[in-house]
């Protein structure tokens, strides 16, 4: 037996959803060898179900509470508070001493 019909008869015995996961690798496999471009919306992707995956599995596994966690928005940074004197660096080294 060669090693693609070895491989093609693993692929067979794999349960549906671990198939449908090596379908979806060779599909972008072919895609990134054909186009470069493709390849960081499919890595992207691909990084987006394995967020996905994981968290569907810390769910099913009692660890989270919630399925679809809402989505993470960008921290808004404040502007910094001016204060009169010395840096407040410097005086926190001082207080350390």
């Amino acid at each position: 037996m060669s090693t693609l019909e070895e491989i093609v008869s693993a692929a067979k015995a794999l349960p549906p959803e671990q198939r449908a996961e090596l379908k979806q690798r060779l599909e972008s496999l072919a895609i990134t060898e054909g186009n470069g471009e493709a390849s960081a919306v499919d890595e992207s992707q691909r990084r987006q179900e394995l967020h996905a995956r994981i968290h569907r599995a810390l769910y099913e596994a009692g660890l989270v509470s919630d399925p679809n966690p809402p989505p993470k928005r960008p921290r808004e940074r404040r502007p910094p508070i001016k204060v009169r004197g010395k840096p407040v660096s410097e005086t926190i080294i001082e207080d350390r001493r």
